[in-house]
């Protein structure tokens, strides 16, 4: 069995009527409990490979492990993976706590192990006392916790975030930042993210993958083998 929780070997990607992949031959792992991300500008195929670990986008071709067991080819559903995306889309005709435990009801969790898990994982994220309030009534910053709420709630065997901090603004970004890293250390969850930010994915991850974006008749695509740093002893 591999040493790494999370193994991305060879995958590809090429999207309808695009002359090159958006994802060509990328190859990355991950440790248990560790915060990788995917660094790259706009359009060059990071979230793209984010959709396919996943399990939102089927990939072309390569293998996708998790824990040593090959998911490429698993419903999202199956995957036991929470994902934390870009609008958060916490759902506004519920209140917090009815959207943090949205997954617990999908899996017909019953109502007292529910709400105490609800609860603690409000209490982590820092939304304490705040459940019964609508989506509407929260900031950009304690909507992003609630969403974290839920996807840590199901307890994920990986986490993935698509561009975490990009709706915050300056000040809140980097409040965000460390609270997100803070909360992923004291869970020990395995998370990769998405971001253009070198300064974001400096600070906030063990392990870097630079997306290296080029140009094939106007298509930004990954290039190649894409290099992993290890940054962090």
């Amino acid at each position: 069995m591999s040493d790494f929780h999370v193994v991305v070997e060879d995958l590809v990607k090429t999207y309808p009527g695009a002359a090159t992949p958006s994802v060509d031959r990328v190859s990355f792992s991950l440790p248990q409990g560790e915060m990788l991300a995917l660094l790259g500008p706009s359009g060059c195929g990071k979230t793209t490979m984010l959709r396919m670990i996943a399990g939102l986008i089927a990939p072309d071709a390569g293998t996708i492990s998790l824990n040593g067991r090959d998911i490429s080819a698993i419903p999202v559903y199956q995957r036991n993976i929470g994902m934390v995306f870009q609008s958060y889309a916490l759902f506004p005709h519920m209140t917090i706590a009815q959207n943090v435990a949205f997954g617990l009801d999908v899996r017909k969790v019953g109502k007292s192990e529910r709400d105490s898990r609800v609860r603690k994982a409000l209490d982590l994220v820092k939304l304490t006392g705040l459940g019964d309030r609508r989506v509407s009534q929260l900031s950009g910053g304690q909507q992003q916790r609630a969403a974290i709420a839920r996807s840590l709630l199901i307890e994920p065997a990986l986490l993935l975030f698509d561009e975490p901090l990009s709706n915050l603004d300056a000040k809140l970004r980097d409040e965000m930042r460390d609270e997100i890293r803070d909360i992923q250390r004291r869970t020990g969850v395995t998370a990769i993210f998405v971001t253009h930010d070198q300064d974001e994915a400096l600070s906030m991850a063990d392990r870097l993958v630079p997306v290296l974006s080029g140009k094939r008749d106007g298509v930004n695509h990954f290039s190649g083998v894409v290099e992993r740093i290890v940054y962090r002893g």
